[in-house]
């Protein structure tokens, strides 16, 4: 009997005393318990992107971005958190940047490039260095070569993109977040320009000029065109071009032509931009176009396309077949845009009803 009282009293200390042992093992190994089974203590927010702004209306990012700059700032307007990541172009929109954030509201601004199509491009420069003071100071601008008032854009350009989203709630949980992916533009046009002999008259490619007038060398944080730097983009590539043709009647024939390709920054409706081709040997202006009212003519081919603006940043490979006659005569009457025939506006009052 009297083993047993000591028996009991010395079993029921030792089941406490494991049993706090155990209490304070899994206090202790809490966050590898949750690592292992549910992902960790602390949250991991996972931000996406996606680039769905353009004709097709498919998530694009995969197949065009190549490198990514993040800025996230707080609700006081402070830079928190900045990277630049580097991908390869897959088919996969999968990807995400982890980012290492305190709980919270924040800002975050992107801007994005992807690949040129030439060797030698130039690439705009984003403002702030290392660490921007506010989000204003994250600008893209355009170089420029030359000297005022001649100044102008005569390369390819890396493509550009730019997104914003404000006020996204960083939630104080744990795990895995996924932040709701932050939608693209598109800041940087292809343009492709043909001009075509229809009776078979050769164009010698050197004598003739291309120029386009404007004013986006700057973009602001909101993807916005600042201050009043006029320029004008020029040609990276002309050669001379055959191609099959069809006259007014329906009759094919052979054209002989030149074609230049240009590079633009963000096209924007209310902006106006000059197209103007010359002849080189007498100066003598050869076509001469609003090219932004001249693009809007085929938008409602595009029902994707909610506004004007719209289109232009949907649209980024635009093409333009101008027919001629005996060398340098324009033919007014029809013009192809993105491969769709137009008769193009005949006076200002056509113009003004575009717009």
């Amino acid at each position: 009997m009297k083993m047993q009282n000591i028996r009991q009293p010395f079993t029921r200390t030792c089941l406490l005393a494991l049993a706090a042992i155990m209490l304070t093992i899994t206090a202790a190994s809490c966050r590898k318990m949750l690592y292992e089974y549910e992902g960790d203590c602390d949250p991991r927010y996972r931000v996406h992107f996606r680039y769905t702004r353009n004709i097709l209306n498919t998530d694009a990012f995969g197949s065009q971005v190549s490198r990514v700059s993040l800025y996230l700032f707080d609700k006081q307007g402070n830079l928190v958190y900045r990277t630049t990541r580097q991908r390869a172009l897959t088919a996969d929109n999968d990807f995400y940047i982890e980012v290492d954030v305190e709980p919270g509201v924040y800002d975050m601004l992107v801007w994005c490039e992807g690949e040129p199509l030439t060797g030698d491009p130039v690439s705009f420069l984003i403002g702030g260095g290392e660490n921007p003071a506010s989000i204003d100071e994250l600008s893209a601008t355009l170089p420029l070569e030359g000297r005022e008032p001649q100044l102008y854009s005569g390369r390819d350009i890396t493509r550009l993109y730019h997104g914003i989203a404000t006020g996204v709630e960083f939630p104080d949980t744990f795990g895995d977040i996924d932040i709701a992916p932050i939608d693209l533009t598109r800041d940087t046009n292809h343009l492709t320009l043909q001009i075509l002999n229809t009776d078979g008259t050769t164009i010698d490619p050197s004598n003739l000029s291309v120029e386009l007038e404007a004013e986006n060398s700057c973009l602001n944080y909101l993807n916005l065109p600042v201050g009043e730097r006029k320029f004008v983009y020029t040609p990276w590539s002309q050669k001379p071009v055959n191609a099959d043709i069809a006259d007014e009647s329906g009759r094919a024939g052979a054209g002989n032509g030149v074609q230049f390709e240009i590079t633009t920054g963000r096209l924007i409706a209310d902006m106006p931009q000059r197209l103007t081709i010359r002849r080189v040997d007498t100066g003598g202006t050869v076509i001469e176009i609003p090219l932004i009212e001249y693009l809007l003519l085929v938008r409602s081919e595009y029902e994707v396309a909610t506004s004007n603006q719209d289109y232009l940043d949907r649209y980024d490979d635009y093409s333009m077949v101008f027919f001629m006659q005996g060398g340098y005569n324009w033919i007014k009457s029809r013009i192809l845009i993105n491969g769709w025939r137009r008769v193009p506006p005949q006076d200002d009052i056509q113009l003004t009803q575009l717009r």
